[in-house]
């Protein structure tokens, strides 16, 4: 008898013979799972996800591999460590040592960029970079000359002569009743004036006047260098700043061009702003003191207009101490410049500040007074003065970089 044919030529599934291994008997590159190890069944899986996930270029599959930190010598990890911290130490003890000259270029570059606006303005009229260089390095010459010839001769002969008037107003304080009876529990008055007529006092003025003497020459050679130093900067700004945009990566290149040139253009608003500022403030105060009558009015106008370029605290500083000196004078014209000085302010905020001083860098007051401290304990005076600018870079730099790149992760 035949057997019944199947519908099929297949045989049943029952009887069908399978040629697929079990699962962990599939072969990997040639072995079993038999023959592979835990452990190497994990590294095989790793790389084989790293190879699919990110191919290897040529170069890194025929680099030789790389030697963990295990591998390495300790002699030669000590060597390198201490060949480092030594590169660091000298590092630091050169900073430390040429930090009066890196300050002097930082000024430089400073007031460089606070100058450039002026020679941009004079180049778009038609002139070459040189000759607009020229016109406003000379121009600056000429107007702080001319501010000395008027304000120094004035300044000097008025401070002599209020030096010398000096224990004049302390007769003057002892005979007000409710200071004459402090002065008489403390004794401050009779303290303060035998200090200042005494010879002690003339011995110790004469004794520091070689100090003084070494102190104004090198101030003098500290500006002459600043001044060259500002417009061998001023000449080749573009340069300087076109050399280090190359030095970044030309994919962040125009990024940071963008950057760059908003920097410069904050930092001459400030300086153009500022110093308009102090020169208006020092003009009006002069012509309101000689018109009160007070005795000083170019000393006390020019140091008006000298604090107030120092940020957050300038127009305070110049408040109080003028309005002090024309009390000692005559207490009714002292309170009339107190007033005088409160309607200023007022009337500079709402009219002279935002005409004169670019809304980029007007910054908060808490950031202001935080810059200005940072300022002046890493820099001093220099970074007192400068702090504004710096916290309003700073500003744009986490606005324009930072952020976004916050943003988009």
């Amino acid at each position: 008898m035949t057997e019944p044919a199947w519908p099929s030529e297949k045989q049943p599934p029952h009887e069908q013979p399978s040629h697929e291994q079990p699962a962990d008997e599939q072969p990997v590159h040639g072995l079993t799972s038999h023959e592979l190890t835990a452990q190497e069944l994990a590294t095989h899986a790793l790389t084989t996800h790293a190879l699919t996930s990110h191919p290897l270029t040529a170069q890194e599959l025929t680099a030789p591999p790389r030697r963990s930190f295990a591998t390495y010598s300790p002699f030669r990890l000590g060597l390198t460590a201490t060949i480092g911290f030594g590169l660091a130490y000298l590092l630091f003890r050169a900073l430390e040592h040429g930090k009066d000259t890196l300050l002097l270029l930082a000024l430089s570059l400073f007031l460089a960029a606070g100058l450039d606006p002026a020679v941009r303005r004079i180049e778009s009229a038609g002139l070459k970079r040189g000759p607009s260089v020229a016109i406003v390095f000379v121009g600056v010459l000429a107007f702080l000359t001319a501010m000395c010839l008027a304000v120094v001769p004035p300044l000097v002969t008025q401070t002599t002569t209020f030096l010398h008037n000096l224990p004049t107003y302390v007769d003057d304080l002892q005979r007000n009743r409710r200071i004459a009876e402090l002065d008489q529990r403390f004794g401050v008055l009779d303290s303060i004036q035998s200090r200042i007529e005494g010879s002690a006092f003339l011995q110790q003025v004469a004794g520091n006047l070689l100090t003084v003497g070494t102190t104004v020459a090198t101030t003098i050679f500290e500006v002459f260098t600043l001044a060259i130093l500002t417009l061998y900067f001023l000449a080749y700004l573009r340069d300087i700043t076109a050399f280090a945009y190359r030095l970044t990566p030309a994919s962040r290149r125009p990024q940071v061009s963008r950057i760059g040139d908003k920097i410069v253009a904050r930092i001459g608003a400030y300086v153009v702003g500022t110093v308009a500022l102090a020169l208006l403030r020092g003009t009006v105060t002069l012509v309101f003191l000689w018109a009160v009558g007070v005795p000083y009015p170019f000393a006390l106008a020019f140091i008006a207009a000298l604090l107030d370029l120092a940020p957050v605290v300038g127009t305070v500083l110049a408040a109080v101490v003028v309005s002090t000196v024309v009390l000692l004078e005559s207490v009714p014209t002292g309170i009339g410049v107190i007033g005088f000085f409160v309607a200023y302010e007022a009337v500079a905020r709402m009219l002279f500040v935002p005409r004169l001083l670019d809304p980029s860098v007007r910054i908060s007051p808490a950031a202001a007074l935080v810059g200005a401290l940072a300022g002046y304990t890493m820099l001093g005076v220099v970074g007192f003065l400068i702090s504004i600018p710096l916290v309003a870079v700073i500003t744009l730099i986490m606005r324009e970089v930072v952020l976004p790149r916050q943003a988009s992760r």
